[in-house]
């Protein structure tokens, strides 16, 4: 129930809060979902898309790297939980 509220009011930020709240959110709940953070900034990049804008969709490298951080740690703790 947690995870499917924390995913709505991730996904509503973005259209209405300002990016950096939004990005505050989606590291956070990143925690708990980890490629949450890919999903948002493709649904940022699709939502506020302008073809003036440039050719490299920013919110969705960003959403990936922070997936790709959170993925890293959750396999750190993981591993040091089971071997500790």
């Amino acid at each position: 129930m947690i995870r499917g509220a924390l995913t709505l009011f991730t996904f509503a930020s973005v259209v209405f809060f300002p990016w950096p709240l939004t990005a505050l959110f989606a590291v956070v709940s990143s925690f708990f979902i980890p490629l949450l953070p890919f999903a948002v900034g493709m649904f940022a990049d699709t939502l506020y898309y302008s073809p003036q804008a440039g050719t490299v969709p920013l919110f969705t490298l960003y959403g990936a790297i922070v997936t790709g951080a959170t993925i890293l740690v959750r396999r750190r703790l993981r591993a040091g939980i089971i071997e500790g």
